[in-house]
């Protein structure tokens, strides 16, 4: 039995002194101290990382701003041939408004026709409507024969 005891208090004075050691390491760590390192450690980290952010919003915007601008040519080409097919159109009314307007005044005796107003598809076209509709003379009433 006195093996027994023996071992007994010889684990018993173990764990009182790894109890006496975990207590003075705990003492000894100051808890304020670890604190302020890790708040360090956070703030470094930050700032790395807003660096990489900044690195890459820049690169980011630098390639939005190259895309935009060849949007920008793009369109600007599109809207150029869109305008010269225009003219084209513009051109070829006004050729088929003048050849018409000929055709009208070496054909007196027709009735004039009624036409309806159509909203134009085309600010040019519409100018050239009030532009014919300028030139064009106006057309007096037929003349009513008189019976007697």
């Amino acid at each position: 039995m006195s093996n027994e005891n023996d071992t007994k208090t010889k684990v018993m004075d173990k764990i009182s002194e790894i109890k006496t050691n975990i207590e003075t390491f705990i003492s000894d760590v100051n808890v304020n101290e670890i604190k302020s390192s890790f708040n360090l450690l956070m703030k470094d980290a930050q700032k790395d990382f807003n660096k990489l952010i900044s690195k890459d919003l820049e690169s980011m915007k630098k390639k939005f701003q190259k895309e935009k601008e060849d949007i920008e040519k793009k369109a600007k080409k599109f809207l150029e041939s869109q305008k010269k097919e225009l003219d084209a159109i513009q051109a070829k009314l006004d050729k088929l408004i003048k050849s018409s307007q000929k055709l009208k005044s070496s054909k007196p005796s027709e009735p004039a026709k009624s036409t309806t107003k159509k909203k134009p598809a085309t600010k040019k076209v519409a100018k050239a409507m009030k532009k014919v509709a300028k030139k064009a003379p106006a057309k007096k009433a037929t003349k009513k024969a008189s019976k007697k």
